[in-house]
C-alpha cells in the first residue's frame, strides 16, 4: 500500500477473474471488456478491494454526493461487492476515477474504512450466530461469503 494514503484505486487482475469465475462465484462483479474499478483498503490481516459502481440501489455503500459522471444513477462504493486479494498477482493496474468523486473520496475516506470496517464485522457477528431478518436481507449477496477463510471464520 502507498504510505501517503490509507488506500489504492487499482483494477482487479486477469488472474484474479480466473480464480474467481463468474460460473463458481456469481456475486463477484465480473463484465466482459467492463473492468471493475476497486479501492484497495487493508484492514488487520486482509487486502479488500471495494468496487467503485455506477449504480448502487441500497444503503450498504458509501454514495458519492458530487459525481460529475454523466449518469442518472446514484455513484458509490458497494461495501457488499467487495473481495480479499491478499495474493498481489490478484491487483491489477493502476486506476482513476472522476476528479470531483477523487477530491470526495480523499475527504472521507478515513469514514468510509471506518464504515467498510464495520461491515466486514457485521457480516462475521452475522455468519457466527448473531442472526436476525435485517442481517439475513443485509449480507444475502454478499461476496465476503466466498472468503471465510481469509476472514477466520
Amino acid at each position: 500500500m502507498n504510505t501517503k494514503k490509507d488506500y489504492q484505486l487499482n483494477y482487479l487482475s486477469e488472474k484474479f477473474y480466473e480464480k474467481y469465475n463468474s460460473m463458481d462465484y456469481p456475486e463477484i462483479e465480473n463484465k466482459e471488456n467492463r473492468p471493475y474499478m476497486v479501492m484497495l483498503i487493508k484492514i488487520e490481516k486482509n487486502t479488500f478491494a471495494v468496487p467503485f459502481r455506477t449504480n448502487v440501489p441500497h444503503s450498504n455503500c458509501y454514495k458519492f454526493k458530487k459525481s460529475t459522471r454523466p449518469t442518472n444513477t446514484v455513484t458509490g462504493i458497494d461495501y457488499t461487492k467487495a473481495v480479499i486479494v491478499n495474493d498481489s498477482e490478484y491487483i491489477g493496474a493502476a486506476a482513476r476515477i472522476n476528479d470531483m468523486e477523487y477530491i470526495e473520496l480523499s475527504n472521507n475516506v478515513a469514514f468510509i474504512i471506518k464504515q467498510f470496517g464495520k461491515f466486514v464485522a457485521d457480516y462475521i457477528a452475522y455468519v457466527n450466530g448473531k442472526n436476525n431478518y435485517y442481517a439475513e436481507r443485509k449480507f444475502r449477496y454478499t461476496t465476503l461469503k466466498y472468503f471465510h477463510t481469509e476472514l477466520g471464520i
